[in-house]
């Protein structure tokens, strides 16, 4: 498995957790964002995210994928919250498949932030109910690829 990247946000807890402290992935397990690594690239890895989206539950039907981080976003079930923080009404798995981009994930029992680096070949669930946000720049929506699985039909969101 290959080591993720994720911190406390400076400046964002109201509780006495050290900022630079480093978060695990099962810390952010225990918080519902399910993270594993993909073996694989191009249609290799495709194939292990659609077994383990079908291990996990996830229909992999067209009409229960998205494909490309655009349609991700915009098929992505979330309501927007203060600011540019986004909470998912339903819940998500997607893979990044090319480039890379930053999530920050609300803990909720540090009342804090944490920032995840999200390279190809992870797959990420987003958890009904939380919060996270997602700042792209134009340059970044154009070079990162992502396939996403979702436990209802797109075409009934």
């Amino acid at each position: 498995m290959a080591p993720i990247h994720a911190y406390y946000l400076p400046g964002d807890s109201a509780s006495a957790t050290d900022a630079s402290h480093p978060v695990g992935v099962e810390h952010l397990d225990a918080l519902g964002w399910k993270i594993m690594f993909m073996g694989g690239s191009g249609d290799e890895l495709e194939k292990a995210a659609q077994n383990q989206a079908q291990e996990l539950g996830y229909p992999v039907t067209n009409e229960a994928c998205a494909v490309g981080m655009i349609a991700l976003l915009r098929r992505l079930p979330h309501s927007v919250t203060a600011g540019d923080d986004m909470c998912t009404t339903k819940d998500a798995l997607a893979v990044i498949t090319g480039g890379s981009l930053y999530l920050h994930v609300e803990d909720v029992t540090a009342k804090a932030w944490i920032h995840l680096d999200v390279v190809p070949g992870m797959l990420f669930r987003f958890p009904a109910g939380a919060k996270f946000r997602l700042t792209l720049d134009d340059e970044s929506n154009r070079k990162v690829k992502a396939t996403a699985f979702f436990k209802v039909s797109l075409l009934s969101m």
